[in-house]
C-alpha cells in the first residue's frame, strides 16, 4: 500500500512539472509572436519612412533625381581614387606629360563601386612649394558633367577625366584633393598622390584659365595617351551557304584508280 501511495505522489509530481515546462513555453511563444508582430510594424514604418524620404529627396533635387536613383545616394558612403588610373599622360616623344588623368570612384560601406553622379571638384597641390605658390590647378564639374565621365574597364571603374594643366607642375610628386558633393548635401574627401613627368619647357604646353571649368564637350575621357592600341585590317572572307564541298566529276577518281591504293585486296573466286 505504501509503494502504491509513493508511485501516486511520483506521478502526479511528474505531471505538475511537465504542466509548469508547458506553460513556460506557451509564455514564450506568445512573447515570441508579440515581438515578431511588433517588427513587423517597425519595419513597415520603416519602408513607409524611407519611401517619403525618397519623394522629398526627388522633389528637392528639382527633377534631377528620381525616386528609385535615391536609393543609390543612400548606399553612398565614401569616394576613392583609383591609383592605377592615375596620373601623367605624354601626348608626344617629348619628356614631360602635357595631361594628367584620373579615375573617381564612389562607393558604399562595404566598398563596393556605386554609379552615382555628384558635384566634383578635383584640386592639384604642390606641397614642396611655398603656400600661396602650391596650387597647380582646380577644376569643377556639376552632377550633369560627371555623368558623361563614367569609365568601366579592366582596372577598375569610375568617373574618369584626363586634363590639362592649367599652371605648370614644378615637381614630379603632386597631390590631388578630391571633394565630392551628393545631391542630399553630403560633402565627401579623400586625397591621393600624383606622379608626373615634369616638363622640361613650360611653352610645350598652352594652360587654361583656373577660373574656367574645363567643359565635357572639350575633353573626352580616353585611355592614357601611354597606351597605344593599332587597329589591324579585318579580314573578311566569303564563304558558301552551302555546308559542302561541291566536288567536280572530273575529278573524282574511278573505282579503277582507286583500286591500287584501297588496303584491302579483293579475292576473285
Amino acid at each position: 500500500m505504501l509503494i502504491l501511495t509513493l508511485a501516486g505522489c511520483g506521478g502526479r509530481g511528474n505531471t505538475d512539472l511537465l504542466e509548469a515546462r508547458l506553460r513556460q513555453q506557451e509564455d514564450s511563444i506568445f512573447a515570441l509572436q508579440r515581438d515578431l508582430k511588433d517588427s513587423h510594424q517597425a519595419l513597415q514604418s520603416a519602408r513607409e519612412q524611407s519611401a517619403a524620404m525618397q519623394r522629398q529627396l526627388a522633389k528637392s533635387a528639382n527633377g534631377g533625381l528620381l525616386p528609385e536613383q535615391s536609393k543609390t545616394l543612400f548606399r553612398v558612403t565614401g569616394v576613392k581614387v583609383n591609383s592605377l588610373l592615375t596620373g601623367g599622360v605624354d601626348l608626344d616623344s617629348k619628356p614631360g606629360d602635357e595631361l594628367w588623368t584620373t579615375v573617381i570612384t564612389p562607393h558604399d560601406v562595404d566598398g563596393e563601386t556605386v554609379k552615382l553622379p555628384a558635384d566634383l571638384e578635383l584640386e592639384l597641390v604642390d606641397l614642396n612649394q611655398p603656400e600661396a605658390q602650391r596650387r597647380v590647378g582646380i577644376w569643377k564639374f556639376d552632377s550633369q558633367e560627371v555623368r558623361s565621365h563614367w569609365y568601366s574597364g579592366f582596372a577598375g571603374s569610375g568617373f574618369r577625366f584626363e586634363l590639362p594643366w592649367q599652371s605648370t607642375p614644378a615637381s614630379e610628386e603632386l597631390t590631388l584633393l578630391v571633394r565630392m558633393k551628393s545631391q542630399d548635401g553630403r560633402t565627401f574627401k579623400t586625397t591621393s598622390p600624383l606622379k608626373v613627368a615634369r616638363l622640361e619647357n613650360s611653352s610645350q604646353i598652352q594652360t587654361v584659365s583656373r577660373d574656367v571649368p574645363v567643359s565635357r564637350k572639350q575633353l573626352t575621357p580616353a585611355e592614357p595617351a601611354r597606351i597605344s592600341f593599332e587597329e589591324q585590317p579585318a579580314m573578311v572572307t566569303e564563304e558558301s551557304e552551302n555546308p559542302f564541298q561541291e566536288i567536280d566529276a572530273e575529278s573524282t577518281p574511278s573505282p579503277a584508280e582507286t583500286e591500287s591504293d584501297s588496303p584491302f585486296r579483293e579475292i576473285k573466286e
